[in-house]
Parts: C-alpha cells; structure tokens; sequence
C-alpha cells in the first residue's frame, strides 16, 4: 500500500485537495493507497517522526510548509530516507517573489486565518441583526458591545457596521415608558456605550422620518417637550449605568464608529485587526 503523508503548518487542506484531485484519475480498483494529513507541523522533530514511520522507496511527502527552513530540512531529511518530496508551496513562492522582487510573508495558515475572519464577520452580523431594537435580550451576555440611546441616535445603522467589523452588537432603545432589563445592570458597564444627541437635530431627524412614512400631522415622537424627556430619561440611565456617552450630532457613522472602536482596544475587550 501507497502511503501519501501530508505535511502541513495549516489545517493541511491545500494539500489535500491536490491529492485528492491527482488520486481521482486513478481507478479505484487499480490502486491502494492511505493518505494521512499531519497538520499544524512547525518542528523538525515532528517531521523526523512522520518520515521515520515511512516506507523507503515508496511512500511519498505532499507537504506545503510556508517556512524555508522547514521546508528544506524536510526535503533534506526525506532525501536521506529515499522518500519522494512534492512539495507545493516552495517552489512557487521563490518564483513569485523572484517575480515580484519582493519577499514572501512566511506566515503560516494565512488563508485558514481569512476563512475564520469572514465567518467570525457573518456571526457578528447575524447576532447584530437577532439582537437589534432590544427585540430580544437574552443574547446581553454574549454581546461584544451593547449601545444604548432614544430612538433616531443612529443605533441600527452604527450597530450593522460594528457588524462589519466582527462586533457582536446589541442595541436597546431608551424609552421611560419601558422598564430597562436587569440583565442591564449585571453585564460589565464598559461593554455599554450611550448614545445622545441635541434636542434640535433629534426634532429635525424624527419630523424627516414622519413625513417619509407619510405621517403629517403633529405627533408626540417629534415634539420637543417629549424629546428632552426622552433624553434626560437617557442620561439619567447612562450615569446609572456609568458607561461613556457619545454625542453623535452631526458625526458620520464612520466617525462615530471609530470612537467605539477605540474605546474597545483601550478597555481591552476585544482584539480587532482592522
């Protein structure tokens, strides 16, 4: 029996796909064969191991190690035990940076580190989506970052695109009518960022918002007796609450964003690479 031992610093899948597609040209019938992927190898002790259990003269190395050391002492320490060598990364890489007069990062599981981002990115959204206008708080403890604020304070919006950048976002409307949950209270004060803004550009926003729903009429939810409850109500909650209040008066959500974003690195609650 053929025994194809894949060696990779990564999950080992580029690998395994190549051999996987060569092998398939293959009857079934006609070949006998074992393939065994060793993943996450970044010592020379690991790859004597793995090689001192071959067969010489007949079982073969795929391996793809970003590391030229690596590499090499693998192609070297094979050579010596008549094992086949394909290795699928080396030689490519030194022909492109050759190409591109530039070197090559040498960093191992690039690609798995991509996949995990971008799934990491579409939980974050759709957490934030689940968990938007306070429709459900049973996710309070298990948010990144909980904003907090009166209706029309850029919540929803701020809220998706912290999304975007891997946050699992909460968002619960201030309302006095509507008793806050006591979860509130219990969760760490510096996941929690209020959210504020002038009467004026509150009034401004909300009359915009009745007239495109086709409401002409006054109504309370633009008044501004009722607005500067509403924020006083709010403010009287973020002190209880102690957490940083962000004025977002004519801030773009990018910059308002960034505030949070930096308030998150400083109070160390989540590592974001962006």
């Amino acid at each position: 029996m053929l025994k194809i031992q894949i060696i990779s610093d990564s999950l080992g899948n580029t690998a395994k796909d190549v051999v996987k597609a060569t092998l398939s040209q293959f009857d079934e019938n006609d070949v006998l064969y074992e393939v065994v992927r060793n993943p996450f190898v970044t010592t020379k002790e690991e790859i004597i191991q793995i090689i001192d259990k071959m067969s010489s003269g007949k079982d073969i190395v795929v391996q793809t190690l970003v590391d030229k050391a690596l590499a090499e002492f693998s192609r070297d320490y094979a050579s010596r035990h008549d094992i086949y060598v394909l290795d699928i990364l080396s030689e490519f890489l030194s022909v492109l940076e050759n190409r591109f007069q530039c070197p090559a990062k040498n960093k191992p599981g690039i690609i798995r580190r991509t996949n995990e981002d971008y799934f990491e990115r579409i939980r974050a959204i759709e957490f934030t989506v689940k968990y938007d206008d306070g429709k459900d708080v049973s996710g309070l403890k298990e948010a990144d970052l909980v904003l907090i604020g009166v209706s029309r304070t850029s919540k929803t919006p701020l809220s998706m695109y912290l999304a975007n950048k891997n946050i699992k976002v909460m968002n619960i409307p201030l309302v006095p009518e509507i008793t806050l949950p006591k979860e509130l209270y219990e969760i760490d004060s510096r996941k929690i960022v209020g959210l504020t803004t002038s009467i004026e550009q509150l009034n401004s926003i909300r009359t915009q918002r009745l007239k495109t729903l086709g409401v002409v009429y006054d109504n309370q939810y633009s008044d501004e007796l009722r607005i500067f409850e509403e924020l006083e109500y709010a403010h009287t909650i973020m002190k209880k609450l102690k957490c940083p209040i962000i004025n977002v008066e004519n801030r773009a959500i990018e910059e308002t964003a960034e505030i949070i974003l930096d308030l998150i690195r400083t109070n160390g609650l989540k590592t974001i690479n962006i």
